[in-house]
């Protein structure tokens, strides 16, 4: 893996692969930098939290079964 926390790997009509490495920070940075990287180390994780929500959300969608209809005729 490369020096960066998220590594993709893609390929047409495959998954996805997302690989994340947490990098060491406090021994490589400090102050307001560090701050800063956690906060969107914590905002990517969200956000990988949230696709993770939605496919999941999709899936219960898609087990459900579909509502019937009764409708009279006269």
């Amino acid at each position: 893996m490369s020096d960066n926390m998220f590594e993709f790997a893609f390929n047409p009509g495959e998954e996805v692969v997302i690989k994340i490495k947490a990098p060491d920070l406090k021994n490589k940075m400090g102050g307001e930098t560090l701050q800063h990287l956690m906060g969107a180390k914590r905002e990517m994780l969200l956000a990988l939290r949230s696709l993770l929500d939605d496919a999941i959300a999709r899936t219960d969608a898609a087990d459900s079964p579909a509502e019937k209809t009764h409708i009279d005729i006269e």
